[in-house]
């Protein structure tokens, strides 16, 4: 059975034309289209669970970087492969802290990458990092564990759909203080925001929801 891959990119032009190479390797079942990478992308991963993501470069380097935790996050078996215009160390280096298996320079040609993404999703490419002697990648439960109580419990209260000025009142601060707290709930689990914080929360079972009331 074919792996199946799935493209993350915010690039409609450059997506196509990745698509049509990773297609071409004939080792991938490639899903159709692409996910957004300007936004969030982890409950379309979990959706769709495909063994193979490949993050194209992005114009945000944040953005780059969040995608690649998010796959890593919710999808701790899968290849993670970015594309890559230049390969400079240090980028490097966040990239495989975040959760990169392998990155691969865009100046192959489109035909050469595709065969390359297959030699890495069949785990025949190896390249150590510099990070992978320094530091280790974060778990799950390693990000969760930076969290205060309180920070745990407006976590659970967002992700069950409360608003900060039902949490204010509930805890009996103030709608401020609760900004506060979650601003750094979403540095500690490397999210962007409160929907993203949400899906975190109901992936490491913190409480019983479905995605549609994620959605909601």
């Amino acid at each position: 059975m074919s792996s199946r891959l799935m493209l993350v990119a915010d690039d409609p032009l450059s997506a196509s034309a990745l698509r049509r190479a990773l297609r071409a390797a004939s080792a991938f079942e490639v899903l159709d289209g692409y996910a957004d990478g300007a936004a969030s992308c982890a409950v379309t991963m979990t959706a769709y669970a495909p063994n193979v993501v490949v993050v194209d470069q992005m114009r945000s380097r944040d953005d780059t970087v969040a995608r690649i935790a998010e796959a890593r996050a919710v999808l701790p078996a899968a290849k993670v492969v970015l594309l890559q215009d230049q390969m400079e160390p240090a980028w490097l280096t966040a990239t495989a802290a975040a959760g990169a298996d392998a990155a691969i320079a865009k100046t192959f040609r489109l035909d050469g990458i595709g065969a390359l993404v297959r030699e890495v999703a069949a785990g025949n490419v190896f390249h150590a990092f510099q990070v992978a002697q320094t530091v280790s990648r974060p778990t799950a439960g390693s990000l969760l564990s930076e969290l205060t109580d309180r920070e745990l419990e407006i976590l659970r209260r967002v992700a069950a759909g409360a608003p900060n000025s039902r949490i204010a009142a509930q805890l009996w601060i103030t709608e401020q203080t609760v900004k506060f707290h979650l601003s750094n709930v979403y540095r500690k689990l490397r999210v962007s925001n409160r929907t993203e914080a949400s899906h975190f929360a109901y992936v490491h079972g913190l409480l019983d929801m479905t995605p549609a009331g994620i959605a909601a």
